[in-house]
């Protein structure tokens, strides 16, 4: 029971925000769960952050070119252009085995969200880390 409390508390603190919620996603695997906001995909998984770190960079170098990273002790951040949308990855540790990954993509500069190719990009990356 104890294990579930924490879940069910995310869970209702989300149904509970204002409107920058728009759906609350299932799991893409074991320990990890997502977020669709208006213009951005927030996601939890069960791995450190540096192997989440990795796992960002290798996908982001698969489909695109990387304009700009930086490691700290418990952020991180990996920007680069996706088949012509600017993605950006942030990431910040929430415990020494919790990661979470926010995604934003915009397909022309601070104007217009791809939320396709953020949720898609999240997924890729907690797969890789699965």
């Amino acid at each position: 029971m104890n294990k579930i409390a924490p879940s069910v508390f995310l869970l209702v603190t989300l149904l509970a925000a204002p409107s920058c919620v728009l759906v609350v996603g299932a799991g893409i695997g074991a320990g990890a769960m997502y977020v669709l906001g208006e213009d951005s995909v927030e996601l939890y998984v069960d791995a450190d952050l540096d192997e989440v770190y990795e796992a960002t960079q290798e996908h982001l170098e698969d489909g695109g070119e990387v304009t700009m990273e930086d490691m700290g002790i418990r952020e991180a951040f990996v920007s680069a252009t996706v088949d012509g949308v600017e993605v950006e990855v942030f990431l910040t540790g929430v415990t020494d085995t919790t990661t979470r990954i926010v995604v934003k993509a915009r397909k022309w500069r601070e104007t217009s969200p791809d939320l396709d190719v953020a949720q898609a990009t999240a997924d890729r990356i907690a797969f890789r880390v699965q």
